[in-house]
C-alpha cells in the first residue's frame, strides 16, 4: 500500500472551500511527480486514497491551490513555510546534499492579478465543458489544437 498525506485546515478554515490538488510521486523518486486538479477536497481525498491503496511505490499529497495573485503573496507564503521549517528539529526529508541552482529570469511579463484570476475561470469553465468549444477565448487557447 501507498501513502497518502493530507493537509488538515482548522475546522471552519476558507481553505476547505478551495480548490484541492493532488500531487502523485514515488517513494523512491524513481520517476517524476505531477499534479492533478482542481477538485473538492472529498474528491481529492478519494482520487488519492484510491490510487495509494492500489500502488506500493505511491505517495499522494492532498492540498488547497491557493490563490496567489502577485510575487509578494508567493514570498509571504514561502516565509512561512521557511518558519516552520526553522522550527522543525529534524528534516521530514533528511539532509541533501544537492546545492540549489541558480535562477534565470523568465522573460514572459508579469501577469496582473486580474488576468491570473481570468485565467483560473477560463481553466475551470474548460473543465466544466470538456469536450466543447470555448467561448471567447485568448491568444493562449489555441495551443495544442
Amino acid at each position: 500500500m501507498g501513502g497518502v498525506i493530507i493537509y488538515e485546515p482548522e475546522p471552519g478554515s476558507p481553505l476547505q472551500d478551495l480548490p484541492w490538488i493532488v500531487t502523485f510521486r514515488s517513494w523512491d523518486d524513481s520517476w517524476d511527480p505531477f499534479v492533478c486538479g482542481p477538485y473538492e477536497r472529498a474528491h481529492a481525498i478519494g482520487l488519492a486514497e484510491a490510487v495509494a491503496v492500489d500502488s506500493e511505490d505511491v505517495l499522494a499529497d492532498v492540498e488547497p491551490l491557493l490563490p496567489a495573485m502577485t510575487p509578494e503573496d508567493v514570498l509571504a507564503d514561502i516565509a512561512e513555510l521557511r518558519a516552520a521549517a526553522d522550527a522543525e528539529t529534524v528534516s521530514p526529508n533528511g539532509e541533501s546534499d544537492e546545492e540549489p541552482e541558480d535562477l534565470v529570469p523568465a522573460e514572459t511579463p508579469l501577469p496582473a492579478p486580474e488576468e491570473v484570476r481570468a485565467g483560473m475561470g477560463r481553466v475551470l469553465r474548460r473543465l466544466l465543458t470538456e469536450g466543447e468549444e470555448p467561448e471567447g477565448g485568448t491568444a493562449g487557447d489555441d495551443a495544442g489544437r
